[in-house]
C-alpha cells in the first residue's frame, strides 16, 4: 500500500479552476488584481470580522438548518479528517492515509496531541463513535452517505480504518463533510436534535461559540486556544443582523458583502475595496414531475420546454447580468469537469413548436393551448415567493408556444416539502452546491439507489425519470478510482442528460464579493464552492496551513 501524505482530488483538473474562480473584474476598475493568489498569506491578524447575520440554528450537526450557510458555522467548531482548499483535498485531523489495492479500505493516521475544546483528548474512538452514532441519528449538516461505509475500526488510539461496501471514487470528498463529534459528550445524548447545551458545541476546530441569539440571528465565534492547527488570522467572527447588507457594508457595519454588476461602479473608485467575481455555483432549477404528468416522460416534450425558456433573458432581467445560462448537462461551465461539447438549447420557439408537433400536441380547438385526446398542456408551476418573477417570465414564454402555466407561489418550506414528496407538476427551486464533485450527476439523476430524489436542499427532485444508459454510467463513475477515466464518464453523463433534459438548470448566479483590504484580506474560495465566508481556511493563517500538509 502507498502512504499518501497529501491526496489531492482532481489534481490535474483543478488548475483551470483556480484561473476561473479568480474571476476578477478588470484590474483598472477595482482592486481585484491579485485574487488568484488571494493575498491570504499577506493578510494581517485582526481582532474581529463582522459579517451579515441570520438565524441558521444552533451550530452543531444535528440542530443546524438544512438550507443556507448553517453548515459552514458547524465547520467553525467541528473538524473533518480531511479539508478542502483552493486546489483540492488536504489533510486535516488526519495527517496521512493509506488506501488498499481495490479501494475498499482507507486507513487514516491522526495527528498527535489533538484535544477537544474542553481539554479531553481526541482519539480514533471519536471517529468510530461519530460514524456509529450517525447510523441512528442522521445529522443535518455533514454526515456520511448511507450505504458507502460498511464499518469503521479503531486500529489504535491514533489510527482508524474505514471499510467500504465497494470502491467509491468520491469517498475522500465525502469525508470533507463528515464532522467528528466528541464521544465523551454525545454518548450520553439520546436526542441530539434537542441538544442545545453549551457542551453540544465542544469541538476540535479553530473557533468556539461565544454567543448565539436565535431571535436576532446573531453569532459570535472566538478563537479556540486549544486548536491543534495553525493560528487563526481572525480572533473573533461576528455574524450580526443587518437590514440591508450593502448599506451595512458601505457604512462599515460589516466587512464583507456580495454585490451585483449593476452597482459595481459604486466601488471602483475605492482603493481599499477589493471586488472579485464568484464562480457560478449557485443556481435555479426547473423540475418536471413525470409521475404526475405522464406526457412529460416524452423527452421531446422536455426538450421543447428547454427551447421555449429564454435562459439568457432570465440572466438579464432577473439576475441583472450576474449569471450564466443553465446547461442541460447540469454542470455549470465553471465546474472543473464541465463538458463543452454537450447538446445546446438556445432559445428557439420554432424548435419548440416543431418538437410539440412531432409529439402530436397541437391546438385543436383554437384556444391557444396545445392538446391531445382531450388533455391539454396545462400545468401548475410551484415556486417560492423569491422566484415569482422567474415564474412569470417562464409563463410568458411558454404561453407563446401553446403551453399553459399557472404560477403558484408558496412559502419556501412548503415548496421544499412538495419537492420532496412529489406534490407538484412543475416547480422551481434555487440552491447551491453546483460546483461540488460531479458524482451528483449520479446521486440526483440515477434511480439505482434510494438517495435519488430524496434531498431537496441538494437539488434532487426528479420524479419518474429513468435512463438505463445513465444508470450504467453512474455505476462506472462511482467505482472508477482513476480521475482521468472518471472525468470521461462524467462527460458522457452530461451528454446523456443534455439529450434527455430531466430537469432544466435555468441559470447560475455570479455575484461579486467585496471586502475592505485594510480590514482583512485573507478571504479564499474552496475549489468547489462559491462563498468565501464559508471556508474555514479564510480565517486561518495560510502559512500555517502549508506547514500542516
Amino acid at each position: 500500500m502507498e502512504k499518501k501524505k497529501l491526496l489531492v482530488l482532481f489534481s490535474v483538473f483543478l488548475i483551470p479552476l483556480i484561473l476561473m474562480t479568480a474571476g476578477c473584474i478588470d484590474q483598472d476598475s477595482a482592486q481585484a488584481g491579485t485574487s488568484a493568489e488571494n493575498t491570504a498569506e499577506e493578510s494581517q491578524k485582526v481582532d474581529v470580522v463582522h459579517l451579515s447575520g441570520g438565524d441558521y440554528g444552533y451550530p452543531q450537526p444535528f440542530t443546524i438548518y438544512p438550507r443556507g450557510p448553517g453548515s459552514s458555522k458547524v465547520g467553525m467548531i467541528f473538524d473533518s479528517l480531511v479539508e478542502r482548499d483552493e486546489i483540492g483535498i488536504i489533510p486535516w485531523l488526519a495527517e496521512s492515509w493509506e488506501v488498499n489495492s481495490d479501494g475498499t479500505e482507507y486507513t487514516f493516521y491522526l495527528r498527535e496531541g489533538i484535544i477537544w475544546s474542553d481539554g479531553e483528548p481526541f482519539t480514533a474512538s471519536d471517529v468510530k463513535f461519530t460514524f456509529d452514532y450517525e447510523q441512528e441519528n442522521v445529522p443535518i449538516a455533514g454526515g456520511m452517505e448511507s450505504g458507502v461505509v460498511d464499518n469503521v475500526q479503531v486500529v489504535d488510539s491514533s489510527t482508524v480504518k474505514f471499510v467500504l461496501n465497494q470502491p467509491v471514487s468520491t469517498f475522500l470528498y465525502k469525508l470533507t463533510s463528515f464532522k467528528i463529534i466528541p464521544e465523551h459528550i454525545y454518548e450520553n445524548v439520546s436526542d441530539p436534535t434537542s441538544f442545545l447545551d453549551p457542551e453540544a458545541v465542544t469541538g476540535t476546530g479553530p473557533f468556539l461559540l461565544d454567543e448565539y441569539n436565535k431571535e436576532h440571528g446573531s453569532y459570535r465565534f472566538v478563537t479556540n486556544e486549544k486548536f491543534w492547527g495553525p493560528d487563526t488570522a481572525v480572533e473573533a467572527v461576528e455574524f450580526i443582523p443587518v437590514s440591508d447588507p450593502l448599506i451595512a457594508f458601505e457604512q462599515g457595519e460589516i466587512d464583507f458583502t456580495s454585490i451585483s454588476p449593476d452597482i459595481l461602479d459604486r466601488f471602483t473608485s475605492y482603493p481599499d475595496i477589493r471586488v472579485v467575481q464568484q464562480p457560478a455555483f449557485w443556481g435555479y432549477q426547473f423540475y418536471f414531475n413525470m409521475n404526475k404528468c405522464s406526457e412529460l416522460n416524452d423527452r421531446k416534450i422536455r426538450q421543447a420546454f428547454a427551447y421555449a425558456i429564454d435562459r439568457e433573458e432570465l440572466v438579464g432581467k432577473i439576475g441583472r447580468g450576474a449569471g450564466k445560462p443553465g446547461e442541460m448537462g447540469i454542470l455549470p461551465e465553471d465546474h472543473i469537469w464541465y463538458n463543452p461539447d454537450q447538446p445546446e438549447y438556445d432559445y428557439d420557439p420554432d424548435k419548440t413548436g416543431a418538437l410539440l408537433d412531432e409529439a402530436g400536441w397541437v391546438d385543436t380547438d383554437g384556444d391557444g393551448i396545445r392538446d391531445m385526446d382531450g388533455k391539454k398542456l396545462s400545468y401548475v408551476l410551484s415556486l417560492g415567493s423569491a422566484e415569482v418573477r422567474i415564474g412569470e417570465l417562464i409563463k410568458e414564454r411558454l404561453s407563446e408556444v401553446g403551453i399553459d402555466v399557472q404560477v403558484k407561489a408558496l412559502e419556501s418550506k412548503s415548496r421544499d416539502a412538495n419537492l420532496k414528496t412529489g406534490d407538484f407538476e412543475l416547480a422551481i427551486s434555487g440552491f447551491g452546491g453546483w460546483g461540488k464533485d460531479a458524482d451528483y450527476l449520479r446521486t440526483r439523476y440515477c434511480d439505482t439507489d434510494s438517495e435519488s430524489g430524496s434531498s431537496v436542499a441538494s437539488g434532487a427532485a426528479v420524479f419518474g425519470y429513468h435512463n438505463d444508459t445513465l444508470n450504467a454510467l453512474g455505476e462506472q463513475e462511482l467505482q472508477e478510482l482513476d480521475d482521468e477515466k472518471r472525468k470521461e464518464i462524467a462527460y458522457e453523463m452530461q451528454t446523456v442528460l443534455a439529450e434527455d433534459v430531466p430537469t432544466i438548470p435555468l441559470y447560475y448566479t455570479t455575484s461579486y464579493d467585496a471586502w475592505r483590504i485594510s480590514k482583512y484580506d485573507g478571504w479564499m474560495n474552496m475549489y468547489d464552492h462559491h462563498a468565501r465566508t464559508h471556508s474555514i481556511l479564510s480565517y486561518i493563517e495560510r502559512d500555517g496551513i502549508a506547514e500542516k500538509r
